[in-house]
């Protein structure tokens, strides 16, 4: 087991994103909001995912994300979950592995058997497939409970639950043969007897005449939107649209960590294929045995949040967007530069500044973090500050 000094276990760090490069759907925004278009490659790049925190995060012993050695960790989707070593760091299982409960905290500790379990992502998505995870609470020997939340960086587009009154039969069906003729296209074009262009087209009308967004509310998302699925077992996706939503679905995302493989079961994956014919298995039995079916909870309105506010003076607002068993999420805007906000603390926080500069201090330690970055503070801190470094810092708080 790893030792660590009492200082270590009790001051804050920055924390080292995984950056993963998606070329057919990632973009240039997470990597402008991190101020890193200079950054090596990084500005040629796209980006769709910046894990901020995860098990696998490495925190960094540097104390200034400005500092010209502080950079992420390029990886992409196969990877990502795999340990890594970067300059200046240590990997935060190290420290949780010398002692769950100052890290993580007792409770939380206790509760996820010494397990972070907790993962941020900041999203910048053109779109995928419709989706669901089982209930947040039921016993599967195979599928995995995925509670996820989605905060809002700007305006987007979604589907979010089926549409009240919609013949069940028929939606199954429609997606049923839109897999049995995704799968002769894809034979088709790995044997030769088609090409790879002339499915695409096939593809397009296929979608056109069967048209599945029939059956299912779309939804425009605006900026600061707060998006709760932690209950689970409710239809979901991201869609593209040039003119509602030109940047994507760009947001920051709190879930459990659970591999899409064992918790994402999909009924339609909106017609991709790659060039050699292949297309991704999709779940239609999985998707309409879990499907959670209540008008009531289908209806989009009940999973949007509303901010409630804690405290509001000269200095700062402090608002909380969500409060879950699993996670919760707080919105800190410190209004001037020098505004100070202080916490006590029995659980870990992240702690990621939106826009503006802020200090983070704890354990008699403190880190600079500037817009796009973030800071771990683990639970033995016991108290934490925040204090801003320009005008209107905005800052998220994740435990």
């Amino acid at each position: 087991m790893t030792r660590i000094s009492p200082v270590e276990i009790r001051r804050p760090y920055l924390v080292i994103p995984k950056l993963i490069k998606q070329p057919t759907w990632g973009g240039q925004y997470i990597v402008a909001a991190k101020g890193w278009q200079e950054h090596g490659d990084l500005g040629q790049l796209k980006i769709g995912q910046s894990y901020e925190l995860f098990s696998g995060s490495n925190v960094s012993l540097l104390e200034d994300s400005d500092d010209k050695l502080f950079t992420g960790e390029l990886t992409d989707n196969t990877a990502v979950a795999l340990p890594t070593s970067a300059p200046h760091s240590r990997p935060l299982a190290g420290l949780i592995e010398a002692d769950a409960a100052a890290v993580l905290g007792s409770k939380r500790s206790q509760e996820h058997a010494g397990k972070l379990d907790l993962l941020l992502k900041f999203t910048q998505a053109l779109g995928n497939s419709f989706q669901a995870h089982i209930k947040a609470d039921l016993k599967h020997p195979k599928w995995l409970p995925k509670p996820e939340s989605w905060y809002y960086f700007e305006p987007g587009l979604i589907t979010l639950g089926v549409k009240p009154g919609i013949d069940w039969q028929a939606y199954e069906a429609c997606v049923r043969n839109i897999a049995a003729r995704m799968t002769e296209l894809g034979t088709q074009v790995k044997g030769g007897t088609l090409s790879y262009e002339a499915a695409q087209d096939q593809i397009s009308q296929l979608l056109k005449n069967q048209d599945p967004w029939q059956y299912v509310n779309l939804v425009p998302t605006q900026s600061d939107d707060l998006v709760d699925l932690s209950s689970g077992a409710l239809h979901h996706s991201w869609e593209e649209d040039p003119i509602q939503a030109p940047m994507g679905n760009v947001l920051y995302e709190l879930q459990s960590e659970a591999l899409d493989a064992v918790s994402t079961f999909r009924n339609f994956d909106k017609g991709k294929m790659s060039t050699d014919g292949s297309i991704r298995p999709i779940q239609i039995d999985e998707y309409y045995q879990f499907i959670n079916r209540t008008p009531e909870l289908n209806d989009p309105k009940s999973h949007f949040q509303s901010p409630r506010t804690l405290t509001h003076n000269n200095e700062f607002r402090f608002d909380r967007l969500l409060s879950t068993r699993f996670y919760s999420l707080d919105k800190l805007t410190l209004t001037q530069q020098g505004a100070a906000f202080r916490d006590d603390i029995n659980s870990f926080r992240h702690i990621f500044v939106k826009s503006g500069r802020a200090h983070v201090t704890a354990g008699g330690c403190s880190v600079a973090v500037s817009a796009g970055h973030s800071a771990f503070v683990p639970a033995a801190s016991g108290v934490y500050e925040v204090s801003a470094l320009a005008a209107s810092t905005q800052v998220l708080i994740s435990y």
